[in-house]
């Protein structure tokens, strides 16, 4: 479906935009986004999709669970994993060394996150040894619910990483594709299907034409330039038979 909207042979990405067609009740908006975007890098070589995900989860980061030096070696995705709750997707990265890392990944469109959404995928999904290595990566239109969440009750240690979709197209701009044309590819697809949904980076102001100067006396404010063209006032006449009469109180 990426190719069809990149080359407008399907309109059909406007429902992830509150389009629906006659009698059409309900989108599953959240979950084709998620197929859309992120399903095809679970086609590419462990180190293509492993650079996308190490520079998604590492921007801004620094901590004791970085990614570990050189590419990644076995990457699974795991779409919709089911425990006790439900996330959208589960990464497991390892590297040739032996060591691994986790993410768990919820995705939000246009639809509320749930009550302690995020605090039960990380207690109650993984176990106490997977959190060890685990990130959890929230990604969605604005982060106002991610930062509640960590204000309710931080329970991340610095390991619940805040996304905006904007954050996500900054990212795979600057990512290094130079090795990788399957993703370079995909990150092509990925963004033209973005800027239909109004997602696109800033572009500056370079097509923009200087204001000209309005050639038209001043509407509102008329500067002063001295008293020489000052004509002398006009002073009333008065008639000098003008009688005045006093009265007074007795």
């Amino acid at each position: 479906m990426l190719h069809s909207f990149r080359q407008s042979k399907s309109h059909l990405y406007r429902r992830y935009l509150g389009h629906r067609d006659e009698g059409e009740k309900r989108v599953c908006e959240e979950d084709e986004i998620t197929s859309l975007i992120i399903g095809p890098l679970d086609y590419l070589a462990p180190e293509a999709s492993g650079a996308f995900w190490r520079a998604l989860v590492e921007r801004d980061r620094c901590d004791d669970l970085d990614f570990p030096e050189g590419p990644v070696s076995y990457l699974k995705m795991d779409f919709w994993p089911r425990r006790v709750v439900e996330p959208d997707l589960l990464v497991e990265l390892r590297w040739a060394s032996g060591e691994r890392r986790i993410i768990v990944v919820e995705f939000k469109w246009r639809a509320s996150l749930g009550k302690d959404q995020l605090h039960r995928q990380w207690n109650e999904f993984l176990t106490r040894d997977e959190r060890e290595v685990a990130l959890h990566l929230f990604i969605g239109p604005e982060l106002s619910v991610g930062l509640n969440a960590l204000g309710q009750e931080d329970i991340w240690n610095d390991r619940l990483v805040l996304r905006s979709w904007l954050n996500v197209l900054e990212i795979m701009n600057r990512l290094d594709c130079s090795s990788y044309p399957g993703l370079d590819r995909w990150r092509s697809d990925v963004t033209s299907f973005l800027s239909r949904l109004h997602i696109k980076r800033f572009q500056g102001f370079q097509q923009l034409s200087p204001v000209q100067a309005p050639h038209t006396s001043h509407a509102f404010w008329n500067p002063l330039n001295g008293f020489e063209n000052l004509a002398p006032p006009v002073l009333p006449l008065f008639s000098a038979k003008a009688n005045h009469i006093f009265w007074s109180s007795p």
